[in-house]
């Protein structure tokens, strides 16, 4: 085991201990107050977690910046991911937190992503796999995208022209509100592909999961590059597509194209 993955661990369950501290504000919170709230208190466990276990980490978080100890290494972290649905009381959302060696995506060694309502773990350490709490993960096999389960983040106004042809060709569609679990649910095998063309989502969102996915043995594409890199920055904003294989990614990307022609 990496000796991040305990850090990480801890660092995870400290949010989901002060996340359902929080929650018991509910009925005294209008929705923005809550969610507010929620990654406030997400952020400063983190922050203190860190701290107490003597990390060395410049800390780029969705909610702001850190360094900690010597700033050797990167922790990439959205604190909340789904935070609208945490503070709705919709069972998805997770906290993410990625280590590495480099400012870029391809140097993340580590990466957890935590169920804040389960409690449920997926990670992976680079070279090593990924894992389902104790147990190896990896996608599921090769089908037609008619056939496949498909996730598509479609909110916040996005158009929808891009993922035109994803929607008439695939038959089982969701939008479930937090990018990480959803790459997570592609490395297990739950999901096949996930698919996010807004140009919002950022690195500090799929930064772990993306590190999951690919040693689960699933594959990605940023920005229409498979297997792209990324910068690991608050600013970074990609579009993404992910899948178990290289056949369904392909078909995937085929139609985003077409629509984009």
């Amino acid at each position: 085991m990496s000796a991040w993955t305990p850090i990480l661990l801890e660092t995870a369950e400290n949010v989901r201990g002060r996340i359902r501290s929080a929650l018991l504000k509910r009925p005294a919170l209008d929705g923005d107050e809550l969610k507010r709230l929620l990654d406030a208190e997400a952020q400063r466990a983190i922050e203190e977690s860190l701290r107490h276990l003597g990390a060395s980490v410049r800390l780029i978080s969705e909610e702001g910046e850190a360094t900690i100890g010597g700033g050797e290494m990167y922790l990439i972290a959205d604190p909340v991911d789904g935070t609208t649905n945490l503070a709705r009381g919709v069972p998805f959302a997770a906290t993410s937190l990625a280590v590495s060696e480099t400012p870029r995506l391809s140097g993340a060694v580590a990466g957890l992503v935590m169920d804040l309502y389960t409690g449920e773990v997926y990670r992976a350490e680079r070279g090593r796999g990924a894992w389902r709490g104790g147990k190896p993960i990896h996608p599921a096999g090769p089908k037609p995208l008619r056939d496949a389960l498909v996730s598509v983040d479609i909110s916040k106004g996005a158009p929808l022209e891009p993922v035109e042809g994803v929607i008439a060709e695939a038959w089982h569609l969701r939008q479930l509100g937090c990018a990480a679990l959803s790459l997570c649910l592609v490395a297990s095998g739950v999901l096949d592909a996930h698919i996010d063309l807004r140009g919002t989502i950022r690195a500090t969102d799929v930064a772990a999961g993306l590190l999951i996915l690919r040693e689960a043995g699933g594959i990605y594409s940023i920005n229409g590059a498979v297997g792209g890199d990324l910068e690991l920055t608050r600013r970074s904003r990609l579009d993404l597509v992910a899948a178990s294989g290289r056949g369904l990614i392909e078909d995937l990307l085929s139609l985003v194209e077409q629509r984009r022609a």
